[in-house]
């Protein structure tokens, strides 16, 4: 009796399958979310490059006396609004861009942190993007 319960190999599939199946659903969660923190990146470089080009323009056009054309990139508070404008219909609160002027070009970084929702990893990932455009000097 013994012998023949050793020997019988039903349901064996289903007991590989239960084995296997964490480490599938890890690796198909891991891919998604793998690509979510590429396309997090992507839209923040997009909007620091964004922003940072109108804080620059928007520097120019005043140093050359020319109409301001929307958008108005003139405060801190708008640049952060373009910023966000900027990041691909993703909503980023204003406080993850940081504009800084400088003398020859102005500066917009970003800071976010991503929330992996992968099944048995709790983990965050910092993204960080940053763009500068030069500022053409008064003539």
């Amino acid at each position: 009796m013994a012998a023949r319960l050793f020997r019988d190999r039903s349901g064996v599939t289903i007991v590989e399958f239960a084995i296997l199946l964490p480490f599938f659903l890890v690796l198909i969660f891991g891919i998604i979310e793998f690509a979510q923190v590429v396309f997090f990146q992507v839209a923040l470089q997009h909007a620091v490059t964004g922003a940072a080009r109108c804080y620059s323009e928007f520097a120019q056009q005043n140093a050359l006396g020319a109409n301001n054309t929307p958008p108005d990139c003139s405060t801190r508070g708008n640049v952060q609004t373009v910023a966000q404008q900027q990041a691909f219909g993703l909503t980023f609160a204003a406080n993850v861009f940081t504009p800084t002027p400088s003398g020859t070009s102005n500066c917009v970084s970003a800071s976010y942190s991503f929330q992996l929702l992968i099944p048995l990893v709790s983990r965050s990932i910092a993204l960080t993007a940053q763009s500068c455009y030069p500022v053409a000097p008064a003539s």
